[in-house]
């Protein structure tokens, strides 16, 4: 699944919620819906519980059955945001998944995406650095002792520097191993339909973006 809130405080618009799922095992083919929020620049959802448990209906229509495991990207949370924004949201899909009677059999990982990062990563010799090769993976030295987090460099950088995408494992009972993620993560990435290689970002959070 994927999640991303559009802004435009600018114009005194409502912020639109856009929820994106994959209904197969290769992510090709997805279930979606938009909810315009109750306030001017609400980052939270109160919504997310009825998309969720509409999604996981969409998800049994298509199969014959609930899903066994939901990996959630969320997009466009900043670190501060994490305990008022991302915790509210992890309770709502958990109340979804008991609406379906699937709480104790699905298993959930909630992973929130930031793009807008100040670090860079370097490949290369001292005096001769360059930038890192597309599906470079960093998950330790440079990132939180106390958080499963990874920094994904999915493209490679044409011109200038290329900067990676940083992922946060917020809620985990899935286990599975840090490879795993973070290889699915990067596969993702080329599943976006308008580029024929990879983007910044997991495919379901971009169609998730455009939708919003």
């Amino acid at each position: 699944c994927g999640l991303d809130v559009f802004h435009a405080t600018n114009l005194g618009k409502k912020s639109v919620l856009a929820l994106t799922a994959s209904m197969n095992n290769s992510a090709t083919t997805f279930w979606s819906t938009s909810v315009v929020q109750d306030d001017v620049g609400q980052e939270a959802s109160n919504n997310l519980c009825k998309g969720m448990t509409n999604a996981a209906e969409a998800f049994k229509r298509s199969n014959g059955t609930y899903p066994s495991q939901i990996i959630f990207y969320r997009d466009g949370v900043g670190e501060g945001q994490i305990e008022g924004v991302c915790r509210p949201e992890i309770t709502q899909i958990k109340q979804a998944l008991a609406n379906a009677g699937v709480a104790d059999s699905c298993k959930l990982m909630y992973i929130n995406c930031s793009k807008r990062v100040n670090t860079r990563l370097f490949a290369g010799e001292p005096g001769k650095y360059q930038n890192a090769q597309a599906g470079t993976v960093i998950d330790g030295e440079v990132t939180e002792k106390d958080t499963y987090e990874f920094y994904l460099v999915s493209v490679a950088a044409r011109q200038g520097m290329s900067a990676p995408t940083r992922y946060a494992i917020i809620y985990d009972d899935i286990k599975a191993s840090p490879h795993k993620v973070e290889h699915l993560t990067y596969k993702l990435c080329f599943t976006y339909y308008n580029v024929s290689g990879a983007i910044k970002d997991p495919s379901v959070i971009r169609y998730a973006h455009r939708l919003a």
